[in-house]
């Protein structure tokens, strides 16, 4: 790390010192402007006010219309919001006597009396007397306002329980015992039970931190309802969406599929953090065990890989956090003892300050849950992520004590978060230097702190200027333990002319195990076909070594792919890797980059000669079209693509079986890619059942109708005139009523041209006769 630090802190630190704050990209929007009461559209160099909030310190003074050119004496130059954030803190404190002055467009200038809360530390939120002003400020409007979050989402509550202050532990446990959802004769049923995921996992997740801080046993009966119904809910892969994976939707079975599009992680980490804090609290039922155990595996297999997707995606390896989940994943695994996770998922969060206006939907949970992540790094990054966002802080703040939900976020306010208590939220991180809720730190493990220099080089991370930096800057990152910083370093020095092309080979063969795959990586796509030639012994000795790790072989098998003719030597070998057991690898990922593989070197493996160990072959593909991931699915049937009609019989059960989609054992289903492609392999030959299976699967009680309808017009298009009584069927259906005029319109057109000017004959052949064809032959 020393020797890294050597090339990268320098830079980092320059970078961001010279680079103003990604936030600015939300400028002219109406932003909050903190306790002056004001709204305005900002911009690089003044703000023009849009709102004044009725009794607040701008009302009477400042008038909607007005142009802010400066504040504290100081003009806007690039970063007008932090500057003002930055007057507005200086305002507060007893020198200034809590007087903002503001200049206006044409030089006048405004005094708005602000309250003096003082100067925040250098430790802050650790040992700073304006932190804790705020805090009894933010806790006192709570209290007076009862506006502790929308449905039984009471992350006001949190927040008041954070401050470790008895007489706001009170109006808690009020609450509490007053509360019909804390009730000790709780009952649920798993049914059809709509948006619950996020009620129940907040509602638990408040219910066990006010347990595990006052010992109240009144919560433990509905602390262990919630518990339980969250764990019978969750569905095979261990998560949960908007709701629960219902009886009703699965056959009466539990751990079945989740409604509409399935996993979200957003709203899954919550009920997991709650599950295993439930068991702290020494609630025991074996679903509950059995959910920890299962969704920890499942996020430990994030961990050193990106930061999480939205649902049961790929890692998201070019960020350092989405939407808060960075946060909440350090959260997760640090209550469950996984060191190794809490410390890469805290670092990632706190280098994550820079995007803290992000998030899908909003940026609600981001704000809420990235600096509590950022928290498990230790005071010291803690003090460091909270001075680089605790402008937002400031302008979130209103005059009332309170704290708003700044911009609207997804499409321009038609969803947002308003209502889920951001004063809790921004109290929440406030109380981080208190420690007394286990969200907040509470017993957190010191030995994964981040110590010295590399707090200052994780605070800079996001600011790096790749594109300024020297090639031997570059190659130092190779290693770094953050993806995203590997990622672009691939990126930035793939395409320039150098001369390390020897050294990143000789990485291949002698470098840590980051910057082996990062060399490996680096020979793949993107990269001249004569420049991977010339590694090619290197990475292909990675690959056929089976003492190897399989993520180096799996990524010398992605790198060998993109050779296309001259990769065709591997493809064997490739199969091998997918057929070998992989008893490290329980969610079977590797088997999904090994497909993806396969399907890059070759679209047609029959037209190219590739399958002449059909045993083999058949073997990868099967187990491929087996796998509880769509995408593994999927690239089992692209590569039985065209597959001819004699050796159908070798995968024939295992397609239709796709088809009629009735395994409630995938881990991933909203993804209907695997059912159209496996349709395509049985309308290639005109086989029986595509038709019917994609109906049936429209037509079932779960999925989201967009998906279901692409899937559906995209099947029929491939049986061609066998189809049009299925077409006649759809143009009959309502849902299909306006379609050619939206946004399926194209999908639509092309569906009709292929079946109506298809002018092949429409006979078709039962799935046994197509099984028995090879047979016979």
């Amino acid at each position: 790390m020393h020797n890294l630090r050597r090339f990268l802190l320098p830079l980092a630190v320059a970078a961001f010192c010279l680079h103003p704050a990604k936030a600015q990209f939300f400028e002219h929007k109406e932003h909050h402007l903190g306790p002056t009461g004001l709204f305005g559209v900002t911009s690089p160099k003044d703000i023009k006010i849009s709102k004044v909030t009725e009794g607040s310190p701008a009302d009477g003074k400042i008038k909607v219309g007005d142009v802010i050119t400066g504040a504290g004496g100081t003009t806007f130059k690039d970063r007008t919001r932090q500057q003002l954030a930055d007057a507005i803190d200086a305002a507060e404190t007893e020198a200034a006597k809590g007087v903002l002055t503001l200049t206006l467009e044409g030089g006048k200038t405004i005094d708005l009396q602000l309250k003096m809360l003082g100067s925040y530390s250098d430790h802050a939120p650790f040992k700073c007397k304006k932190t804790d002003a705020i805090i009894t400020q933010t806790a006192d409007y709570l209290v007076k306002s009862r506006k502790f979050g929308r449905g039984d989402m009471n992350i006001g509550l949190l927040g008041l329980l954070a401050t470790g202050e008895q007489k706001y532990i009170d109006v808690v446990k009020e609450a509490i015992h007053a509360a019909a959802w804390a009730r000790p004769d709780l009952e649920f049923s798993i049914a059809n039970t709509g948006r619950t995921a996020w009620s129940w996992g907040y509602t638990n997740l408040l219910l066990a931190e006010y347990y595990l801080l006052t010992g109240d046993k009144y919560v433990l009966p509905a602390l262990k309802a919630y518990s339980v119904a969250l764990a019978t809910g969750r569905d095979a892969a261990g998560l949960w969406g908007h709701g629960m994976a219902s009886f009703d939707n699965n056959r009466g079975q539990k751990h079945g599929r989740l409604s509409g599009y399935a996993v979200m992680n957003q709203s899954s980490l919550p009920c997991f953090i709650s599950l295993v804090l439930a068991d702290k609290a020494g609630i025991r039922h074996p679903e509950v065990q059995a959910a920890i155990a299962q969704t920890h595996t499942f996020y430990a297999d994030f961990i050193g890989r990106g930061t999480l997707p939205y649902g049961v995606h790929d890692p998201n390896t070019k960020a350092y956090n989405n939407n808060g989940m960075s946060g909440l994943a350090a959260v997760a695994l640090s209550l469950s003892g996984n060191k190794k996770g809490a410390a890469f998922f805290s670092r990632m969060s706190a280098a994550a300050h820079n995007t803290m206006e992000t998030g899908h939907t909003g940026h609600f949970f981001n704000q809420m849950w990235t600096g509590p992540g950022a928290n498990l790094a230790g005071p010291v990054t803690t003090a460091a992520f909270f001075k680089q966002t605790r402008w937002l802080h400031t302008l979130n703040r209103t005059w009332d004590g309170s704290f708003t939900y700044d911009c609207c976020g997804y499409r321009e306010g038609i969803y947002s978060y308003r209502g889920l208590s951001d004063a809790g939220s921004h109290l929440l991180n406030y109380c981080l230097g208190r420690h007394k809720l286990f969200i907040t730190g509470r017993d957190a493990d010191e030995s994964i702190w981040i110590k010295g220099g590399d707090v200052e080089e994780t605070i800079a991370l996001d600011s790096i200027d790749f594109a300024a930096s020297k090639d031997e800057e570059i190659l130092a990152m190779f290693g770094h333990t953050m993806p995203k910083v590997r990622l672009n370093a691939v990126w930035t020095l793939r395409p320039r002319k150098h001369d390390l092309t020897g050294r990143i080979k000789g990485m291949i063969v002698k470098g840590t195990k980051l910057e082996r795959n990062s060399a490996i990586s680096y020979f793949g796509y993107g990269c001249p076909k004569e420049v991977v030639m010339e590694a090619k012994d290197e990475i292909t000795a990675v690959l056929r070594d089976p003492k190897e790790s399989m993520e180096l072989r799996s990524a010398a098998a992605y790198s060998l792919a993109w050779l296309a003719q001259d990769g065709y030597p591997y493809f064997g070998d490739i199969l091998k890797l997918v057929v070998a057991d992989k008893p490290g690898d329980p969610l079977g990922r590797f088997d999904v980059e090994l497909g993806k593989s396969l399907n890059t070197l070759c679209l047609d493996p029959y037209a190219a000669g590739l399958v002449t160990d059909k045993k083999l072959f058949y073997a990868a593909a099967i187990k491929l079209l087996k796998h509880r991931r769509a995408y593994g699915r999927t690239s089992g049937a692209k590569l039985i693509a065209n597959i001819p009609l004699e050796d159908f019989h070798y995968v024939g059960d295992q397609v239709a079986y796709i088809v009629a989609d009735q395994d409630l054992g995938y881990h991933s289903y909203h993804n209907l890619d695997p059912i159209t492609n496996s349709v395509a392999v049985m309308a290639k030959h005109r086989i029986k059942g595509g038709i019917e299976g994609a109906f049936a699967i429209y037509e079932a009680p779960t999925g989201k109708f967009g998906f279901k309808a692409r899937m559906i017009m995209d099947v029929l298009s491939k049986y061609g005139s066998a189809a049009k009584p299925a077409l006649e069927k759809l143009r009959a259906d309502p849902m299909f009523k306006n379609i050619e005029a939206g946004r399926f319109g194209g999908n639509w057109r092309a569906m009709v041209k292929a079946i109506e000017e298809d002018d092949s004959p429409a006979d078709m052949i039962s799935l046994e006769e197509a099984k028995k064809a090879g047979a016979i032959k």
